[in-house]
């Protein structure tokens, strides 16, 4: 029989299996949300590295949180040399490691081996499915997939989602985790390939692949399209709320009984690119392009403080339905 879990208030420490970019991100977040950590990686040299991680994280923490100290509390961090050590000293755990499936099997296992089994076994993974980490724990029913999007310090989405035998209550503390530290959870009902978010992202990125390649526009006209008419009103409202206003006062039912065969029509017109040599070659050009000669990492300082100035926005302008029903579940 299944014992209970250990509650939200008594977990403190919370370990993470694997510290690279996420793992890194997830210590940075739990830091500044007042949780001890434990942490393990194989690579000692990527265990090394995640003090000068955390540390370039914080500024962008201390800009959303007023109450930070100016520098990260790292003494809140303990490393130790092995996953067993890490389930001996964790009240929950976030795995972030490599998405290969043999490499999730043996630190599944030994995590799960390991931890008590009233504690959580979260996992960051974008591609295996919660039911396919559970096949290598005695304890699946504590087993959620909560998967972060990148940089997991900024985005406050984090997809929560169960495997076949995992137990609801698990989902709810999981939830409840995320929403601890800052997170913006969305708990998905059903397990499938790329969950939720990556669907969406993907369908998209696979057209504007489709588009650069057929010569439609150049990289930079395309990224505009949605930077300036798709992003601005998705940074708002989602997809579907959007078709729904384009109906404007009949809303979706009037569009759908308009235009529901040009929708099938334009759906069926979509391209299905593969990133053959051409494709590879042209997709490196336009990026090369939009670069503007500057640095990936140029990129990600300015994406990063934008991102601040517009979660300051949104925290400023809540959704309307959070507006009309603030106990609305969000």
């Amino acid at each position: 029989m299944a014992c209970d879990l250990l509650p939200l208030d008594a977990i403190r420490v919370v370990g993470l299996a694997g510290l690279g970019s996420v793992g890194a991100a997830w210590a940075a977040l739990l830091l500044a949300s007042g949780y001890e950590v434990v942490a393990y990686d194989h690579d000692r040299a990527v265990a090394e590295s995640l003090r000068s991680a955390v540390c370039a994280a914080w500024p962008v923490l201390s800009s959303l949180r007023s109450n930070l100290p100016t520098n990260p509390p790292m003494e809140k961090v303990r490393f130790v040399d092995s996953l067993h050590a890490l389930a001996a000293g964790s009240d929950a755990i976030q795995e972030n490691v490599a998405e290969a499936l043999e490499t999730k099997r043996v630190v599944m296992s030994q995590i799960d081996a390991a931890l008590p089994p009233d504690r959580l076994i979260l996992s960051s993974s974008g591609g295996v499915p919660p039911s396919r980490l559970q096949e290598f724990c005695r304890h699946p029913e504590r087993v959620v997939l909560g998967h972060p999007f990148h940089p997991a310090y900024v985005i406050p989405l984090v997809e929560v989602v169960g495997g076949q035998r995992t137990r609801s209550e698990a989902v709810d503390l999981a939830v409840a985790f995320y929403q601890s530290l800052g997170k913006r959870p969305i708990r998905l009902r059903k397990e499938m390939v790329g969950h939720l978010t990556n669907r969406l992202q993907f369908a998209i990125l696979r057209e504007a692949i489709h588009c650069l390649s057929e010569g439609v526009a150049s990289a930079d006209d395309i990224d505009n399209a949605v930077r300036w008419g798709l992003g601005l009103r998705w940074a708002l409202l989602g997809p579907l709320m959007t078709f729904n206003l384009a109906g404007g006062s009949g809303g979706i039912e009037q569009l759908i009984t308009r235009f529901g065969s040009d929708v099938e029509t334009w759906w069926d017109a979509l391209g299905t690119p593969r990133l053959t040599p051409d494709v590879c070659a042209k997709l490196y050009d336009g990026v090369r392009e939009l670069r503007h000669g500057k640095s990936n990492e140029q990129w990600g300082q300015w994406r990063d403080g934008e991102l601040i100035e517009l979660l300051k926005f949104r925290a400023e302008h809540p959704y309307l339905a959070d507006v009309l029903d603030p106990a609305r579940e969000t």
